[in-house]
């Protein structure tokens, strides 16, 4: 199947890097699921932006889904894909006016498609806002139906970047979590996985127990973890490193590449 899939500067979504003309595969044992492994994209050119912010460092590819696909709403994932050529800004502004621009009734703005909607490049009925998909939504990036707030995909989710189905508050996947960065079902609070839970969980560390919880966790070492990411280490950040809950110089060079071992 052809498609479309955004990326930031340098050919990354989501941490991960791509390469225009190679071809990625899950890995043997890992099953595809929306929204948790995969390789995203859509089908439609003018949907990728309910999933992916438009910016001056955002790119699109033409891609070849070659695996098994799985589809929800405008969204399909792969196990399989070829990034297979990037557009110009010119390329996919043509792209997109010859194949999506307003189509239906009562529709303001551009590239809408579906009725009374309003804003920009809206598809489905009577969305607001910017880059929706579905119907009723309103904000920004929303897919699916009756979403409210920004970048929600599933179903009747309020708040901001929630994934699912009737979540509130923000960063939640699963359905029904209140909070933020709940997973699972019916969770209240912070950073919950699981059901039912109303307090916020402590975190593990290089595979052990610890007793700070993920909040406390992300005011102290946020900043750290996001130059550890980048690869953008500055002085007194090796021994910020090491004073990491359960430090293991072995773990830590197995999933970040750079090496403390002899330090240790």
């Amino acid at each position: 199947m052809k498609g479309y899939k955004a990326f930031d500067l340098g050919w990354k979504c989501r941490d991960f890097q791509y390469e225009i003309g190679k071809t990625y595969e899950l890995p043997e044992g890992q099953e595809l699921k929306m929204c948790q492994c995969g390789f995203h994209f859509c089908k439609n050119p003018i949907d990728v932006f309910a999933y992916y912010p438009f910016t001056d460092n955002t790119l699109v590819a033409e891609i070849e889904a070659l695996g098994d696909i799985k589809q929800e709403g405008t969204k399909f994932v792969t196990d399989k894909i070829k990034i297979v050529k990037e557009f110009t800004d010119e390329e996919l502004q043509e792209l997109i006016r010859n194949g999506n621009c307003n189509s239906g009734c009562y529709n303001s703005g551009d590239f809408n498609s579906g009725r009374c909607n309003s804003g920009d490049h809206n598809s489905g009925d009577y969305n607001s806002g910017t880059y929706n998909s579905g119907d009723r939504n309103s904000g920004n990036y929303n897919s699916g139906c009756c979403n409210s707030g920004k970048c929600n995909s599933g179903w009747h989710n309020s708040g901001d970047l929630n994934s699912g189905d009737y979540n509130s508050g923000d960063y939640n996947s699963g359905y029904h979590n209140s909070g933020y960065h709940n997973s699972g079902y019916f969770n209240k609070g912070n950073w919950n996985s699981g059901i039912f839970n109303t307090d916020e969980p402590t975190i593990r560390a290089f595979n052990k127990p610890t007793n700070i919880k993920m909040t406390d966790f992300t005011v102290k070492f946020r900043e750290l973890i996001n130059r550890i990411s980048n690869n953008t280490l500055i002085d007194g950040d090796i021994e910020l490193i090491k004073s990491l809950p359960n430090f293991d110089a072995k773990i830590f060079l197995e999933i970040t590449g750079i090496d403390l071992t002899e330090d240790e």
